[in-house]
C-alpha cells in the first residue's frame, strides 16, 4: 500500500480580545498532545501578514494516521483549548496529498 505525506492546514480567525501569548499558550497544548501521536511529523503555526488569520499546519505520515489523529483529537476535546479564543465561523480543515518534495 502506497503511504503519503498528509499536509493538514487548520484555518482559524482569532478573536480581537485573544492576545499572542493567550494562542501560543493553548497552541502549545494541542501540539505538546500531538507530538505523541503516532505519524505526527510536524507542525508549524503560520499568520496572515495583513490580517488575523493564522493557519496551523501539521505533517502527518499518512491519511490512515492522520484519521487516527483526529479521532484522538476529538475524544480529547484538545483543540476546544483554542476554540474560546477564535471567531467560531472562521475554522475551516483542508487536506492535502504531498506529491513532490524538492
Amino acid at each position: 500500500m502506497k503511504t503519503s505525506i498528509i499536509t493538514e492546514f487548520v484555518k482559524i480567525e482569532v478573536l480581537q480580545t485573544t492576545t499572542l501569548e493567550q494562542l501560543m499558550e493553548k497552541a502549545d497544548i494541542v501540539n505538546a498532545f500531538l507530538q505523541k501521536q503516532d505519524g505526527f511529523i510536524d507542525a508549524e503555526l503560520v499568520k496572515a501578514v495583513d490580517d488575523n488569520v493564522w493557519y496551523f499546519i501539521y505533517h502527518i505520515e499518512s491519511m490512515e494516521k492522520l484519521k487516527a489523529v483526529g479521532e484522538k483529537l476529538r475524544s480529547s476535546k484538545m483543540f476546544d483549548h483554542i476554540t474560546p479564543l477564535i471567531v467560531p465561523e472562521s475554522l475551516s480543515v483542508n487536506f492535502f496529498e504531498q506529491t513532490k518534495k524538492w
